[in-house]
């Protein structure tokens, strides 16, 4: 059972990298360019969604502990990755609602609409410090496992 567990948590970790790769690369479209961002935008859904299943027991345990008795960071930890949640797919689907390369190279015709627009902004330069404050949550996670990989030279 443990090295089960051992090998979930290197799966977990191997995939938020990738992750957390992947939307670096879509947080730069000045970087990649606005096709290259549409396209990698669609193809990070994929390693979101991966995130979400690998882990689903702490996102079916949370919603439920949320109104129990456990700690004020448990509780601020909770409610921020549902936020974060909420803007990362809000951000997605008005990208999606404002897509002048992506959408239109599957022969999908938008009408792209100032709301969505200014929408797809806001979020979007909310997830930032959302995701900053999300990882600073868990790096005592990320150190750990870490140092399981990598050796006990990462310091925290």
């Amino acid at each position: 059972m443990r090295d089960w567990k051992n090998n979930l948590q290197k799966t977990r970790y191997v995939m938020d990298v990738l992750l957390f790769v992947i939307f670096l690369l879509v947080s730069a479209p000045q970087a990649t360019g606005v096709p290259g961002h549409e396209w990698l935008s669609l193809f990070f859904i994929v390693p979101f969604v991966i995130h979400l299943l690998l882990h689903w027991d702490w996102i079916k345990q949370s919603a439920k502990r949320l109104f129990s008795s456990i700690s004020l960071r448990e509780k601020f930890n909770t409610v921020w990755n549902y936020l974060l949640y909420v803007i990362m797919l809000l951000a997605t689907v008005s990208g999606f609602l404002v897509s002048v390369a992506l959408l239109p190279s599957l022969s999908i015709t938008v009408d792209i609409q100032d709301f969505w627009s200014k929408v797809h902004h806001d979020f979007s330069t909310l997830i930032m410090p959302m995701l900053g404050v999300h990882l600073a949550l868990h790096w005592h996670w990320i150190i750990n496992v870490s140092k399981r990989m990598f050796g006990k030279g990462v310091t925290s």
